[in-house]
């Protein structure tokens, strides 16, 4: 498991990568565990654990997310 930072809504957001798609996120009023699953077209799509629907939160902390591992997994 790795830990990082991401930058949402102007605040540091911890991140702990938990395996390949699921990551731990540490909000200010909650820990949520974020999976990344991905459509038959290929596009992400992230998803609190336990429901069924991608929110616009946790869209943007997957895009925020993707965009850390993109600069730091290079």
């Amino acid at each position: 498991m790795n830990t990082f930072s991401i930058q949402l809504d102007n605040h540091e957001t911890g991140v702990t990568r938990r395996d390949e798609d699921v990551f731990i996120v540490r909000l200010p009023e909650k820990t949520i565990y974020l999976e990344k699953k991905q459509d038959n077209e290929g596009a992400n799509h992230w998803f609190e654990q336990g429901k069924d629907n991608e929110t616009t939160l946790t869209a943007n902390i997957g895009a925020a997310i993707e965009n850390w591992l993109a600069k730091n997994n290079s």
